[in-house]
């Protein structure tokens, strides 16, 4: 490693840089007992540490640059004697006194000796940022100039190679953007040359810069906590964090913009239920058979969904069609195309953990409280053909009989009703109708009608083993009798409307 040429020494008492004395003033704020105690900002106090560790790092830097001017000097005095003895014809060399110690002091630093340095400098130019609104006389960027003095001589020693490889420190965004900003024609190349790991910030590098803890010649180390008993971190490190929080707002904010900008219009993301459906956990969403959605994610088979009052969740896919499937009457009642999506109940698959009823009345069979799965939906697109074919056939006979009155036959009603809105109450009052002993009723009834419905064979199984699959064929039977009555509704509804053209027709021809 060749030594540095000679240059003339200069004073460096610009690299020294102080908090204004007039903002060192503590404020007194009076105590409990009436006596008096400091009152220390912990702003104040971070930014006098901060210029001690920069002030560190000059000295360091200066002490640095002594040794390397001493170097240069002692390598051009031995050079220099080297040349006198030849000229001496003397057959016996004499050594003199000093030689030894100027070969000593001709002895160029380790390299890890200036890539402490070089460690130094990035660290005192992060700094620098973080200073730049606090100190003046000289400003950051004044300073700035006076730091790539020492470090356009090391690299014209070194090469760039070495200075290239020192990764910690990482760059802050802000102290590449201080340098880039104020670098001058004689200083841009000279920056570029030392590649990413002095170009780039921390959070554009591809790999992961340890943290880096300076240590200083005089062996002076900075307060780790302040006055209150807090640790106090690495003002670099504090930094990093800060950038890295403040890029994942903005990335998240580009986010949002982007699927609201790839989203079609509102109007093309409101969808209608075709169906009620209960909410079994917090992810899910209950809604109304008739309610209007708009829709934010349908990549899956559950679709996320908002309703009018702002409530965000997911349900399934199939139980939804475009808002222009439907048209409402003049008596605002919705009326439906006939979707050729099945209809479904809530779908299964909520998980379940049973416990033996106790004395007290407790529950005996508890909700789990983990996430739940979300669990398939299968298509029963064969009832969705019959249900159609049949309203198909029954509206071309309200055509040729519109006079007469239309009568549609309900699915009678059990004496003890059941359906997805039944509280608990009403379930133990059902399961008690149908016979089911008292465990049956205990273990099930704390269950709303949703809930019980929700369950599967095995569950059920599991809660009763006794009357487990006696209790799911009824829940069977229970759930035809609804969709009957549902396929009543919405057929009454249809032959109203039906009906109404047929009658503005007739009025339209007496006119």
């Amino acid at each position: 490693m060749a030594a540095p040429a000679v240059i003339p020494r200069k004073h460096s008492k610009y690299l020294k840089v102080v908090v204004p004395p007039n903002e060192k003033t503590a404020n007194t704020i009076p105590t409990v007992n009436g006596g008096d105690r400091v009152k220390t900002d912990t702003h104040l106090i971070h930014r006098e540490r901060e210029v001690e560790l920069v002030n560190h790092c000059f000295a360091d830097v200066e002490h640095f640059m002594a040794r390397l001017q001493q170097t240069a000097e002692a390598q051009s005095a031995l050079a220099q004697r080297s040349k006198k003895k030849s000229h001496k014809k003397s057959s016996k060399k004499k050594k003199e006194p000093d030689d030894d110690v100027l070969t000593q002091k001709a002895a160029p630093p380790s390299e890890q000796e200036f890539v402490d340095i070089f460690q130094k400098i990035k660290y005192s130019l992060c700094l620098l940022d973080r200073l730049k609104t606090e100190i003046s006389e000289p400003t950051s960027e004044e300073l700035l100039h006076h730091v790539f003095i020492p470090l356009d001589l090391m690299v014209k020693t070194t090469g760039p190679k070495l200075a290239a490889t020192v990764s910690s420190p990482a760059f802050t965004s802000g102290a590449i953007s201080l340098v880039q900003n104020n670098l001058n024609d004689k200083e841009k190349p000279l920056w570029t040359s030392l590649g990413p790991y002095w170009n780039l910030p921390y959070s554009q590098l591809s790999e992961t810069v340890p943290q880096y803890t300076p240590v200083f010649l005089d062996g002076w180390q900075p307060k780790a906590v302040d006055p209150y008993g807090q640790l106090i971190e690495d003002p670099i490190e504090s930094q990093h964090k800060h950038e890295a929080l403040i890029q994942a707002q903005v990335d998240t904010h580009q986010e949002h913009e982007g699927m609201e900008n790839s989203m079609p219009p509102q109007e093309e993301r409101l969808y209608r239920c075709s169906y009620d459906f209960v909410a079994r956990n917090n992810s899910e969403l209950s809604v109304l058979q008739g309610e209007t959605l708009e829709v934010l994610e349908s990549s899956k088979r559950w679709w996320k969904c908002r309703n009018n009052y702002g409530q965000i969740g997911f349900i399934p896919y199939n139980i939804l069609e475009p808002n222009n499937h439907t048209e409402v009457d003049s008596s605002n009642v919705v009326m439906r195309h006939q979707s050729m999506k099945a209809p479904i109940s809530p779908p299964r698959g909520g998980r379940f953990s049973y416990v033996a009823p106790n004395h007290s009345g407790g529950s005996a069979i508890h909700l789990d409280p983990r996430p739940h799965s979300m669990p398939s939906i299968s298509d029963n697109g064969d009832r969705a053909i019959k249900v159609n074919d049949e309203l198909m056939q029954r509206l071309a006979n309200g055509r040729t009989a519109s006079t007469r009155p239309v009568v549609i036959n309900k699915a009678n009603e059990t004496t003890t009703p059941l359906d997805y809105h039944s509280p608990p109450a009403e379930v133990q009052e059902w399961l008690r109708a149908k016979g089911f002993n008292d465990f049956t009723v205990q273990s099930l009834g704390v269950l709303t009608g949703a809930q019980l419905f929700s369950l599967n064979k095995e569950e059920l199984r599991a809660v009763s083993p006794e009357e487990g699959i006696r209790v799911y064929s009824q829940i069977m039977v229970q759930k035809a009798l609804l969709e009957d009555v549902q396929k009543a509704t919405e057929l009454e509804a249809i032959m109203k409307k039906q009906k109404m053209k047929v009658d503005l027709k007739a009025e339209d021809g007496d006119f």
